[in-house]
C-alpha cells in the first residue's frame, strides 16, 4: 500500500503524471486479483469492502424491487437485509432451505429457481458455521436456467480454491481484504456477471460505473495481494484445519455437553463453531476476552445482539443450544500452542458459567 499512499499518490482518474502512476498501480492490481480469482481484469470491480460488493450486486440486480429471486435463509446481512429491503417494495423473495448441517437443499432449490428469476443469491462458506456451499453444483443449475448468480464470498477465499473460469453463467463474487490479513474498508466484486449489473450508485463512472468514486489504489493494491496470497496458500491451510480438528477432539473429550454445528460438513479450514450445553457463549466470550483469547458468540456483525443466530435457527438447532454458541476462527496468528491453551480457558470457564445458570 505504501507507495500509493506517499510517492504514488495521485487520482487515477487524471491524465496527468501523478494520475498515469496511479492508475498503473490500479491496473496492476485489477490483473493481478483477476488472475488469482479466474477471472478477466475488465470483470474486477474494487469496492469499499465485502458488504458494499454484495449490495452493489443485490441492488445491480433487483433495484427496481420487481420480479423474483431466490436465496437462503442463512446469508450474511449485507445480502438478506438488502432482500428484505426490496421485499417491502414488492420483490418476491423466495428462500431454500438448508439441512441440519447448514447445507444448501439441492433438490429444494431446483425446485425454486426458475427462467426468468432475476438472481440467485448464496453463501459461499457461511461467516457463522463455516460450512461451505456446493457452488459448481448451484452455478450450473442457475447456468442452464439463465438466472444469474451471486455468491458472497467473503469467508470463502480464504479457504476453498477459487476458479470463477470453472463457473458456468452470469456468476459474480464478494471478497473483502480484511478477512485475509488485508485493510477494512477494502474489497471487490468480480466475475462474468459484472457486464450485466444496473448501476445504483451515481457519480464519475469509475469501476464501469458501477462503485463511481475516486479510487483507492491503495487499498486495491492491497486486496490484490492478499487475495493472491489466500489463493496460493493450500499448506497454511492444511496447518489450520489439523489445529482446528485438534481444539475439537480435545475439548469434546475434556468438557461434556459440547457439540460442534457442521461437523459433517465441508468446512473451512480454520473455522469452529462450539453449542455448550448450559451457558451462554457472549458471557463465555467475556471471560475469554479476559484471559486474552479474541473469540466470538455465533456471528461477528451481530455479535451485539441476544437473539440466537438466524443460521443456527434455519439448522433447527434449539434457542438454549444456539444460545451457547462460541465461533472460533483460526488464521495467520495462531500457533499450535494456543490451542491447549484455549481448550484449557474453556474448560475453566464452563463448570462457573453452568453453575451460576443452573441456580438462576
Amino acid at each position: 500500500m505504501e507507495p500509493f499512499l506517499r510517492e504514488r499518490f495521485g487520482n487515477a482518474s487524471e491524465p496527468h503524471w501523478a494520475g498515469r502512476e496511479a492508475r498503473a498501480g490500479l491496473t496492476d492490481a485489477r490483473r493481478r486479483a483477476a488472475g488469482a480469482l479466474g477471472c478477466r481484469a475488465r470483470d474486477i470491480v474494487f469496492t469499499g469492502g465485502g458488504s458494499e460488493a454484495d449490495n452493489i450486486a443485490v441492488l445491480g440486480r433487483c433495484g427496481a424491487a420487481q420480479g423474483r429471486v431466490v436465496s437462503s435463509p442463512i446469508e450474511h446481512p449485507a445480502v438478506g437485509r438488502a432482500l428484505a429491503a426490496l421485499a417491502e417494495r414488492g420483490l418476491e423473495v423466495v428462500l431454500a432451505p438448508v439441512d441440519a448441517e447448514g447445507v444448501l437443499d439441492l433438490e429444494a432449490l431446483a425446485d425454486l429457481v426458475r427462467p426468468g428469476d432475476r438472481a440467485c443469491f448464496v453463501i459461499w462458506a457461511n461467516n457463522v458455521t463455516g460450512v461451505v456451499q456446493p457452488v459448481s453444483a448451484i452455478a450450473e443449475l442457475c447456468a442452464e436456467r439463465g438466472v444469474p448468480l451471486h455468491l458472497d464470498a467473503v469467508q470463502a477465499v480464504a479457504g476453498v480454491d477459487v476458479d470463477l473460469a470453472a463457473l458456468p453463467g452470469e456468476v459474480t463474487i464478494a471478497v473483502a481484504a480484511h478477512k485475509l490479513g488485508g485493510p477494512k474498508g477494502a474489497g471487490l466484486l468480480a466475475g462474468p456477471g459484472i457486464g450485466s449489473l444496473c448501476p445504483c450508485l451515481h457519480g464519475g463512472g469509475q469501476e464501469r460505473g458501477l462503485r463511481p468514486g475516486t479510487e483507492d489504489v491503495a487499498g486495491a493494491a492491497a486486496c490484490a495481494t492478499v487475495v493472491e496470497r489466500a489463493q496460493t496458500a493450500e499448506a497454511h491451510r492444511s496447518l489450520l484445519r489439523e489445529l482446528r480438528d485438534q481444539y475439537e477432539s480435545t475439548l469434546g473429550e475434556r468438557v461434556e455437553g459440547v457439540r460442534f454445528a457442521s461437523a459433517g460438513a465441508e468446512r473451512l479450514p480454520g473455522h469452529s463453531l462450539t453449542l455448550l450445553d448450559g451457558l451462554r457463549g457472549d458471557t463465555l466470550v467475556a471471560l475469554l476476552d479476559r484471559e486474552g483469547f479474541a473469540v466470538a458468540a455465533g456471528s461477528a456483525c451481530s455479535s451485539g445482539a441476544s437473539d440466537p443466530s438466524h443460521v443456527l435457527q434455519a439448522m433447527g438447532v434449539d434457542r438454549e443450544r444456539a444460545l451457547g454458541a462460541l465461533r472460533i476462527s483460526l488464521g495467520d496468528l495462531s500457533e499450535p500452542a494456543h490451542v491447549p491453551a484455549l481448550v484449557d480457558a474453556v474448560e475453566r470457564a464452563v463448570v462457573p458459567l453452568r453453575a451460576a445458570a443452573a441456580a438462576l
